[in-house]
């Protein structure tokens, strides 16, 4: 059982994830056809959870915060994005660092992240990236898949980015020691 500071933490954090969420979908038709409207959303119902209980092993936050990282990161250089909206600014800036906030400060089981961690934290964005590709969705200029090479790059550089993104985490639980909280 969480502390209820833990509980109100988390709880913000999934009332940020949503409120992006929602703001985006009043004002796209096609919002849940994104990788930051459906990893906020991801977000705002695991937090939910994790406000309740924090599970034994960190992967859960682990894969939250990384492709978070990874909504945040690549938001503005690829989709030439705006943060003058609200909803581009909860999904892409608040939201994603309140989760690495959560990883970092708030979270006591980060000395059981495994080094194969992050490699399985590919998993929810690989699995987007297939579903990208097989239903044509076209969300992102940046990763037209029409174009093999500049896809390509453009797919390896967000692996990168998510790879070191993952052992960073990785190197940074095995350092730390759980807070009392």
């Amino acid at each position: 059982m969480n502390s209820p500071a833990v509980a109100l933490w988390r709880l913000l954090v999934a009332a940020s994830a949503a409120t992006g969420v929602v703001l985006a979908a009043r004002q796209y038709d096609v919002w849940w056809t994104a990788l930051s409207q459906l990893s906020n959303l991801a977000v705002a119902g695991c937090f939910v959870g994790l406000a309740l209980r924090e599970p034994r092993s960190p992967w859960l936050r682990g894969s939250l915060t990384t492709v978070m990282v990874l909504v945040g990161l690549a938001y503005v250089p690829m989709q030439n994005g705006n943060l003058l909206q609200a909803w581009s600014l909860f999904e892409h800036v608040l939201t994603p660092t309140l989760v690495v906030l959560d990883f970092v400060l708030v979270g006591r089981n980060h000395h059981q992240v495994r080094w194969w961690h992050p490699l399985t934290w590919l998993a929810p964005p690989a699995a987007y990236l297939g579903w990208y590709v097989g239903a044509d969705l076209g969300v992102y200029a940046a990763l037209d898949a029409g174009r093999p090479a500049e896809f390509g790059q453009r797919v390896a550089v967000l692996l990168g980015l998510l790879l070191v993104t993952g052992f960073a985490l990785y190197r940074f639980g095995s350092t730390r020691t759980p807070p009392r909280l």
